[in-house]
């Protein structure tokens, strides 16, 4: 049985693990209903359920780093983030950017435009320069020019993603400063702290009038000792003080306190990669938009007002990125720059309901959702948010002729 990290979503479909190209052309060319490709998992929509059969790629043999010079990288597709960081470093170079998960493989990252923070940082997908596909008629092709942004975000839906190509840079170290601030602080230097910082981001907690925020710039500083990951002990802390809010509300807001003032100024160097890292030990369910940069205030200030008022219940942080424009037809960030705002609820909650209030203003403030992230959009809404929409599915004809890797629910938002 196959599920994905939170558990949310399951399949019971046949899994095949090839360790050939030529293993994974006969799968391709002998199936007989829909195949998915699955990397870590890290994905909360239901990208794979569906499926007649699952392919997972981890056994290809291929290296992390295929060839490299100053600038560009050809590295295995279905490498985990992780991986190829420390590969690429070896060589002296890193990727520009990068989220604060870094166990998803590149393939499922680029797919879905996982992305990191920073106003001037693009999306993963944005680096890629060309990449090496399988299509569902079982040819390996290379794919670059004109093809290139259906292909930078696709969600599986064109082929198996075998090699990228992408842009890197000289590695590098940064510096992480974390600080608490308040709710009104963080809303009112947004814009200014993206100016200023490389990467920039925050977490709005719940019922706590404050937050966090984290502030990452290249120094030429050599790393010094990681601190203490608090993040899981602060999840810990803050799934505490909600229990404790069914006694009486002012102990959440008490506890929550308390814990704001041990958090403390943080501040430390280190590899590029492993300072925008963190782990994630609790399991959650999240929703992301990515919305017009002048309607974030105001959108964050709904959904704070949501919560106090009717979502108590609700007590995971609210995380706020930025990230810059690009072109990929499929990329929510295409046009120009995007703020994040994600929205999480512990993996045992039930978050229907919280999910459908915050879609609800993110839509109305025209926001596009973040695609490895529940959503609830139909094939209409696709159709107004994405201008490209037709060329992607003319694309997606072509290289999958026979509807091989899409699978029903993907069918209702991609098959005109």
């Amino acid at each position: 049985m196959w599920k994905n990290w939170s558990g949310s979503q399951t399949s019971a479909a046949a899994m095949a693990n090839p360790g050939t190209v030529a293993q994974l052309q006969s799968l391709v060319r002998g199936a007989g209903g829909v195949l998915r490709p699955v990397g870590a998992g890290h994905s909360f929509t239901p990208l794979v359920t569906g499926s007649s059969q699952i392919l997972r790629l981890d056994r290809l043999e291929r290296p992390a780093v295929i060839s490299s010079r100053p600038g560009r990288a050809r590295v295995n597709a279905n490498a985990r983030l992780h991986e190829l960081s420390a590969a690429l470093g070896n060589k002296g170079q890193a990727f520009r950017n990068l989220g604060d998960i870094n166990v998803q493989t590149l393939a499922g990252a680029m797919s879905t435009a996982t992305h990191g923070t920073g106003r001037e940082m693009p999306c993963i997908a944005a680096e890629m320069t060309s990449a090496q596909l399988l299509t569902g008629s079982g040819d390996v092709i290379e794919i670059r020019g004109e093809d290139l942004p259906g292909v930078q975000v696709s969600l599986g839906l064109l082929g198996i993603l075998l090699e990228i190509e992408l842009n890197t840079v000289p590695a590098f170290n940064l510096r992480r400063r974390v600080g608490v601030r308040s709710f009104e602080q963080l809303l009112g230097q947004m814009h200014n702290n993206w100016t200023e910082h490389r990467c920039y981001e925050f977490f709005l907690l719940p019922h706590s009038g404050k937050g966090v925020q984290i502030s990452h710039d290249v120094t030429e500083a050599a790393p010094g000792k990681s601190p203490l990951d608090l993040d899981a002990v602060g999840l810990q802390v803050m799934k505490i003080a909600s229990a404790l809010r069914r006694v009486h509300p002012a102990l959440q807001r008490q506890v929550l306190a308390l814990m704001m003032v041990l958090q403390g100024e943080e501040d430390y160097v280190g590899e590029s990669w492993r300072v925008l890292s963190s782990s994630r030990e609790m399991r959650f369910n999240e929703m992301e938009y990515h919305l017009p940069p002048e309607a974030a205030e105001a959108v964050l200030r709904e959904i704070n007002s949501l919560v106090e008022t009717r979502h108590p219940e609700v007590w995971f942080p609210i995380e706020v990125r930025q990230t810059a424009g690009d072109s990929a037809w499929l990329s929510p960030f295409q046009g120009g720059p995007r703020v994040s705002v994600a929205v999480h609820m512990h993996g045992g909650q039930n978050y229907a309901g919280f999910f459908r209030d915050c879609e609800s203003i993110f839509r109305a403030a025209g926001g596009r959702p973040h695609w490895g992230k529940l959503h609830g959009l139909k094939r209409q809404d696709l159709e107004a948010l994405y201008p490209d929409l037709g060329k992607f599915d003319e694309l997606r004809a072509r290289l999958d002729p026979k509807d091989l890797f899409l699978s029903p629910a993907l069918a209702g938002l991609f098959r005109p």
